[in-house]
């Protein structure tokens, strides 16, 4: 384990630092931490909003709170895209010594601009989709940003495109006035692309990008091995800030329909025709994406940096509930050249194991009117244990230790590194 973390040391350090430096990479990164305090605050929300326990859920529904606790997540990580929009391109710009809330405004604006504003129906109203808003947004937010960011900066650069006024102007007028002409070029780009794709068979951007992602997988089917190479994938493009839900919405119709076909069989005493899936889709995470956990877990034990002590405790409640956005954008997992390869991987243990623990016969059953009922903020280690019995928690728990020891090496070379540059600027 010591060789290991110091080849690690010595190879993936210098790569992560090296990449580190890209302007953009940066703002993406640093845009992502700045939405830590609405996930993790509104986390809280979205555990009570959908709790694991069903007397308690309904008394929340029947006294009414519900609908407010869901206004929360609804207000706060169910748009997360539209915090994304503002913070990317204003880090970036900021770290080109050029005005981020300048750019930030046209990025938002612009992700507006690209939305679609119709819902259609008998009635169609004027309205912007929440949908959009969320995880399906969040990859066109991301490379919006970017774009938008970068444009910005390289138009504030020609002294031509800004309009200078007398210093006796306020700052504040003078900062809002000067990129007017910038904000008018960068406003008719937006408006070609909209008009592109409105007359594209895709409709709008949303759509195209999220379609592009989901296509391929449509052909896929739905055996044990595909369905690890999915989770994989979603795991690989989650560190790049693509939410999973795009490839979700592609495989959960599967397994639900799979859970479904089983259910006669399950109900006789029968083997489940289905098993083999199942088990491989009900480990393919361990708990939350990438199986956080253990890592979290890991960190509230060997943490020697305060940036992560203090970070770990009070994202470890939230991913105990599955809710791992905390994790993936403050730690952050995103663009993190070091956690990505165990984040990657955990599917492929995870999964493996749930597969290995079928094939040897030590799991024999599940029960898929359980897992198509399951609340999904449900902690895993109980939701095994229902739908599997306690083979389930068994084999749950092999994970959690297995995965436990393969982000180890990865997060010390992380925390030894917080920990100097802690110490650096405490110098």
């Amino acid at each position: 384990m010591k060789s290991f973390q110091e080849w690690l040391e010595k190879y993936l350090v210098p790569f992560s630092n090296k990449l580190g430096q890209s302007k953009v990479l940066q703002s993406i990164s640093s845009g992502m931490v700045m939405t830590l305090p609405v996930t993790i605050g509104a986390s809280v929300f979205s555990i009570f909003a959908s709790f694991p326990i069903k007397p308690i859920a309904d008394w929340f529904a029947k006294v009414g709170i519900t609908p407010s606790m869901s206004s929360i997540v609804n207000g706060t990580m169910n748009i997360l895209a539209v915090f994304i929009a503002f913070t990317i391109a204003y880090n970036y710009a900021q770290k080109c010594k050029e005005n981020g809330v300048v750019a930030g405004l046209l990025s938002l604006a612009s992700f507006f601009v690209l939305m679609p504003q119709v819902i259609p129906g008998k009635k169609p109203m004027n309205a912007f989709q929440i949908t959009y808003m969320g995880s399906e947004g969040i990859i066109v937010a991301i490379l919006l940003s970017i774009l938008i960011g970068v444009f910005y900066v390289k138009l504030s650069k020609n002294k031509k495109l800004t309009i200078k006024l007398p210093d006796s102007v306020p700052s504040m007028v003078s900062s809002s006035i000067e990129p007017l002409i910038i904000g008018i070029i960068i406003f008719i780009v937006v408006f070609i692309v909209r008009a592109i794709f409105d007359y594209s068979q895709f409709g709008n951007v949303f759509d195209f990008i999220n379609k592009l992602i989901t296509a391929p997988l449509m052909h896929i089917g739905g055996s044990p091995i595909t369905l690890i190479l999915v989770t994989v994938l979603s795991n690989i493009l989650f560190t790049f800030g693509i939410h999973p839900a795009a490839i979700q919405s592609v495989t959960i119709p599967l397994v639900i329909s799979m859970m479904v076909s089983s259910t006669p069989a399950y109900q006789a005493g029968k083997t489940i025709p289905y098993l083999n899936n199942l088990i491989v889709f009900a480990f393919s995470n361990n708990d939350a994406a990438g199986s956080t956990l253990s890592l979290v877990m890991m960190g509230l034990i060997f943490s020697k940096s305060k940036r992560y002590k203090e970070f770990f405790r009070v994202s470890a409640l939230p991913n105990l509930f599955n809710i791992n956005e905390p994790i993936i954008f403050g730690m952050p997992i995103v663009l993190n050249p070091i956690m990505f390869i165990p984040f990657v991987l955990s599917s492929f243990v995870s999964s493996g194991v749930g597969l290995l623990a079928v094939k040897i016969g030590f799991i024999t059953n599940y029960n898929p009117s359980l897992g198509m009922g399951m609340p999904w903020t449900m902690p895993k280690v109980v939701a095994d244990g229902m739908t599997m019995g306690w083979q389930g928690t068994v084999v749950w728990l092999i994970n959690f230790a297995i995965l436990f020891l393969l982000y180890l090496p990865f997060f010390r070379v992380a925390d030894k590194q917080a920990f100097e540059e802690e110490n650096k600027s405490h110098e």
